[in-house]
């Protein structure tokens, strides 16, 4: 009987040790907890310091970005010659236009330039040789920047009048009605401005 005794005694001494065991184990892990609280308060109150500091640069970029277009719209137009001279060559050189030179070329176009000679007479010729290079990418790009309604009246403008004899209409008109065109709007336009001469 005293064995038994004595085993049941062992047995309840572990069992209160394990219980020890376990408070300990909560009180830790509740310390921990604490301190993981506290570190992520801290770090909202950072990221609510960085997202203030952020939309302070944003601002401050916007006004700046605002600024430089309205003193770039507010002084004469930048009518870049050497734009259209490259893109002049590369079709002197057979070679095909991409979307870059395509993109380079209506970037390029400004209908505040018709008062710069030498930039309009080479800017109505490749308006022409584009169009002739390849009217569908031509019709695509232009359908792009005729969102700019002046920029599509500009163009259909340089259409109707060709700068010299030398331009082959009938050849680009052809060229032009057999393309299969992501705007056939547009495409009508163009040809209408074609054959307005």
């Amino acid at each position: 009987m005293k064995q038994i005794l004595i085993y049941t005694l062992l047995i309840f001494l572990c069992s209160c040790q394990a219980d020890q065991k376990k408070s300990k184990a909560m009180e830790s892990l509740k310390k921990e907890l604490e301190g993981i609280e506290e570190k992520g308060k801290e770090m909202e109150e950072k990221i609510k310091y960085s997202d203030s500091i952020i939309s302070e640069i944003q601002m401050t970029i916007e006004k700046t970005a605002d600024s430089i277009v309205e003193k770039k719209v507010s002084t004469k137009p930048n009518c870049e010659i050497i734009t259209l001279v490259k893109i002049d060559s590369l079709i002197k050189q057979n070679t095909d236009l991409n979307d870059q030179n395509f993109a380079v070329f209506f970037a390029n176009m400004n209908p505040k330039c018709s008062t710069n000679v030498e930039y309009i007479e080479l800017n109505n010729e490749l308006i022409y040789k584009t169009l002739q290079s390849n009217p569908k990418k031509f019709i695509a790009f232009l359908s792009r920047v005729s969102k700019k309604k002046e920029m599509l009246e500009f163009v259909l403008s340089q259409l109707q009048n060709p700068i010299h004899d030398g331009i082959e209409l009938n050849k680009i008109s052809e060229k032009l009605d057999k393309a299969e065109t992501e705007d056939p709007e547009t495409q009508t336009l163009v040809l209408e401005s074609i054959k307005k001469q």
